[in-house]
């Protein structure tokens, strides 16, 4: 703010100084006075539409709007008085004169604008003779959203998020006066990747979500703050919890720096599996080709027995695992394996190589970068909320999106497809920054991009396929020395040669980029373990498994791709009998009597462990080709310093 120049004014007799070009219910909150809006939203901007944020400004003869007004020298303004409660009182008669009385049942109720701003200025009695007008109630919008029109007091600002924000402009007002509605252009379903944002933007009910719709009453839920692991950008969310089960998930307002107040579908709606039946609930033993249930105790004995009778006859043993692990639970796998002489891990079971790029690049540098290169598969589904950011780069502050032999449907605006690496550097703008954006699989591919970059100034990001993808390899979960990776390991075990493969949370039957091979190893493994929520193509193949806790029935951290260390902290209870990833690792080190950090110790490594992950580059610094040997894993030091770090961790645990 000490760059911009400020602009000196009063309101409600408080002076104060705001930067020039503020909006008049932007500065109010500098005052804490909160002005009424329907249309408004910050991230949206101004629409003037409802007419609600009414406020008197000395020496105009009318009431203005203060969600279109902007801030100027000396003005005074009222946000309080009688003639500016007159004025809203009336304009919220207008917007009620169809609105049905169905607050009891609305879902809205109880955190309803249209509820809180008819207390505090809506009239005693109306003026108004005629009935109200009848529209659709329960109209199916889409696969998650529910329209009730009756209540619709066509604010747009789903209109708006769908055109402004998404970029897909399928939400339309049809018709005009009191008959206007809210459809989709085409009249095809209303479906993408942030469909439910509408259901918190709507202000009063008319958009209402199909998981949540007749469920539940605010004052009657359990609110936990925590991170979302459906992806690795690492929203914050709010987990609304009643009588066990998770009814919801909401956004964060002011969660600025990593989700901006959005959340994807699938961070909102992916929910349901925590209550399902079909969850294992008891560990899982194979015995004649049949599943049997065991206690927990039985399960570490048998476990820990299998990995000793191996190392002790000098057999293979591996263990994979760690992207969809907590930080600690991830450390800890390394920690007890390698205390009891296996080397041979990993934490990628799909078709990424690497998750941790050279820096420490935000989401917010990303919206000013003057050129987005994707190479790989695209934000849209591995970080969905991240693809907003680059939306806002191209449309809003007009930056470049090009796409390297990209085989996905193009997005709503501006962007260009080449077919090489040559191509997409000929295609950059002459100047300014430039985000790279990596799944880190294809990596001769990568390697040339950043030799052709040379010393241009890069943003790196590359995302994740797990959500703690670059947090495991924080933690250490990749082969050291002679070790074996997972394409390694799964040879071996094809051959016979790997007596006993543990597998966390993975299910590489399906997702590892040669599953034949995977599936060959599982049937070629002379022992399998699995920890897993459900019984998974690989699970099925396993001689023990062991049900598992999910994200929202336990805490600890989780690392993003951008290197930031996030809070997942316990919503809900676990079904009876399941335990997390870190219960079962404390249980098979119990087998081994092989002591343990104490959680103060743990936390201490994770903090480190991160730490010195995420090296700080300033923006001066990021380089193309000075960074090349960190983009392509290469240098001869990085092997080395993974090693000291990880025995500096291990002497720090165990101290």
């Amino acid at each position: 703010m000490a760059n911009q120049e400020l602009v000196s004014l009063m309101i409600d007799g408080v002076p104060l100084s705001v930067p020039k070009g503020t909006l008049l219910v932007e500065a109010a909150k500098q005052v804490k006075q909160e002005i009424p809006v329907y249309c408004y939203h910050t991230k949206l901007g101004p629409a003037g539409l409802c007419r609600v944020c009414l406020v008197e400004i000395e020496g105009q003869p009318k009431l203005q709007i203060a969600c279109n007004t902007v801030v100027a020298p000396g003005m005074v303004v009222h946000t309080q008085n009688s003639k500016v409660d007159a004025g809203r009182g009336l304009i919220l008669e207008l917007l009620l004169t169809n609105h049905p009385l169905d607050c009891p049942i609305c879902d809205k109720g109880g955190e309803c604008d249209l509820q809180d701003y008819a207390m505090a200025y809506g009239r005693g009695s109306s003026d108004l003779a005629d009935g109200k007008l009848s529209k659709p109630k329960g109209v199916d919008l889409g696969p998650t959203i529910v329209l009730d029109e009756e209540r619709c007091v066509v604010c747009q600002r789903c209109v708006r998020f769908d055109d402004i924000i998404a970029a897909e402009r399928q939400l339309i007002v049809k018709d005009r006066g009191h008959n206007d509605i809210i459809a989709t252009a085409t009249g095809d379903p209303y479906k993408h990747h942030y469909t439910g944002n509408v259901t918190e933007l709507c202000p009063v009910g008319a958009l209402t979500s199909k998981t949540y719709r007749f469920k539940s009453r605010p004052w009657d839920l359990h609110r936990t703050e925590t991170s979302c692991t459906q992806c690795a950008v690492g929203c914050q969310q709010f987990i609304d919890v009643r009588y066990g089960n998770v009814l919801r998930t909401m956004s964060v307002e002011g969660d600025d720096a990593l989700s901006d107040g959005w959340l994807c579908d699938r961070g909102r709606y992916n929910i349901g599996f925590y209550s399902s039946p079909e969850r294992l609930t008891q560990p899982l033993y194979k015995k004649n080709g049949e599943f049997i249930q065991i206690g927990w105790d039985d399960a570490f004995n048998i476990w820990g027995k299998a990995i000793k009778d191996a190392t002790s006859a000098g057999k293979g043993v591996g263990a994979i695992g760690g992207g969809r692990l907590l930080n600690e639970e991830a450390y800890l796998l390394g920690h007890v394996f390698r205390s009891v002489g296996v080397e041979n891990l990993d934490w990628r079971a799909g078709v990424q190589h690497r998750a941790t790029p050279p820096g420490s690049d935000t989401y917010t540098a990303l919206e000013t970068a003057k050129a987005v290169v994707i190479l790989g598969q695209s934000p849209v589904e591995r970080a969905p909320v991240m693809w907003l950011r680059v939306i806002k780069a191209v449309t809003k502050n007009g930056g470049k999106l090009i796409r390297i032999a990209s085989s996905e449907a193009p997005p709503n605006f501006a962007c260009s497809d080449v077919g090489s690496v040559a191509e997409a550097v000929r295609a950059l703008p002459a100047e300014g920054e430039v985000a790279v954006i990596w799944d880190g699989a294809d990596e001769a591919r990568i390697k040339e991009l950043a030799d052709a970059l040379g010393s241009r100034a890069v943003l790196k990001y590359i995302t994740s396929e797990a959500p703690n993808a670059r947090g495991a390899e924080a933690m250490g979960m990749l082969p050291l020395g002679q070790a074996l990776d997972t394409h390694a390991m799964f040879e071996a075990a094809r051959d016979g040669k790997l007596a006993v493969l543990s597998l966390f949370g993975v299910n590489p039957a399906r997702n590892y980029a040669d599953p034949e091979l995977a599936r060959a190893a599982l049937n070629g493994a002379g022992f399998v373990v699995v920890s897993e929520l459900f019984m998974t193509e690989t699970a099925q193949a396993a001689d023990l498994i062991l049900p598992a806790k999910g994200a929202f029935e336990k805490s600890g951290t989780t690392t993003n791709l951008c290197g930031e260390l996030l809070p997942a902290n316990e919503s809900m209870i676990a079904p009876v009998g399941v335990l997390s990833d870190l219960e079962m690792l404390v249980g098979l080190a119990g087998a081994f009597d092989l002591a343990l950090p104490t959680a103060e110790a743990l936390d201490a490594a994770v903090v480190a462990a991160v730490a010195r992950a995420k090296p700080q580059v300033s923006t001066s610094k990021r380089t193309g080709g000075a960074s090349r040997a960190l983009w392509d894993g290469g240098g001869t030091s990085e092997h080395d310093d993974r090693v000291a770090h990880l025995r500096e961790t291990s002497e720090l645990v165990q101290a």
